[in-house]
C-alpha cells in the first residue's frame, strides 16, 4: 500500500473516533490487530483481536465520562508504516489530561495490524488513568 493510503487510513481512523463511529472502524483493523498501551494503569495492556480493541477504544470515554477526546496533529506514512501525532484531552476524577501522544502503526493490505501507543510523558499518563 503506498504511503498516501496509509496516511489517508490512519485519518479515517482519527474522523472516525472523533465522531463517535465505532462502526466506521470496523473495516479499518484486521481481525486479529493487536494495540498495545505500556504501563501499569488500567488502560495499558495489549489488546489482541478487534473486539479487544473496540471495547478498549470504547472504555475511553466511558473512563472520563464523556471527555475523552483526541486532536490529530500530524500523519506520517511510508509503505509499510505510519504514526499519528495527536493532543489527547480528557477529565477523570478531578485530573486532567492534556498531552501529546504517538501512535506507531503497522498496515499490510489496507488494514491496521499492529498500533503502539507512546504517550510523550508516561508519568503524566499513568498518573491520569491511575484507579
Amino acid at each position: 500500500m503506498a504511503a498516501a493510503e496509509n496516511d489517508a487510513l490512519v485519518r479515517r481512523i482519527f474522523e472516525a473516533f472523533a465522531r463517535k463511529q465505532g462502526l466506521a472502524l470496523r473495516g479499518l483493523f484486521a481481525e486479529d490487530a493487536v494495540w498495545t498501551v505500556p504501563g501499569r494503569s488500567i488502560m495499558a495492556g495489549t489488546h489482541r483481536g478487534r473486539e479487544q480493541i473496540f471495547r478498549f477504544l470504547s472504555r475511553l470515554p466511558k473512563e472520563t465520562d464523556g471527555t475523552y477526546g483526541s486532536e490529530l496533529l500530524d500523519v506520517l506514512a511510508s509503505d509499510e508504516r505510519a504514526a499519528a501525532l495527536y493532543r489527547a484531552r480528557g477529565r477523570r476524577g478531578g485530573r486532567e489530561l492534556a498531552l501529546d501522544q504517538v501512535l506507531l502503526f503497522r498496515i499490510a493490505d489496507g488494514l491496521v495490524q499492529e498500533v503502539l501507543a507512546l504517550p510523550s510523558d508516561p508519568d503524566a499518563f499513568e498518573a491520569f488513568w491511575a484507579p
